[in-house]
């Protein structure tokens, strides 16, 4: 997937995530390959960012952050 399928991905399912727990799942999923990403380009580039490919989804950082949050009190 790329950054654009991500996030379009992500605003999909997103809106749906406060209702619908698959919906919070793939919200969830998509957390995770963000942080992976953002760990890959750290170690390939020393100046990867997890703004950076939050930006290049356009995922905004209180949504990425709402959804981390959610999963952990599940």
């Amino acid at each position: 997937m790329d950054d654009k399928e991500i996030g379009r991905v992500w605003a999909e399912y997103y809106p749906k995530s406060g209702k619908d727990r698959d919906a919070l799942q793939i919200c969830g999923l998509i957390c995770r390959l963000i942080r992976a990403e953002t760990r890959l380009v750290l170690d390939i580039s020393r100046s990867g960012s997890l703004q950076r490919v939050l930006d290049a989804c356009g995922i905004l950082k209180a949504d990425f952050d709402e959804v981390e949050m959610r999963l952990v009190e599940m």
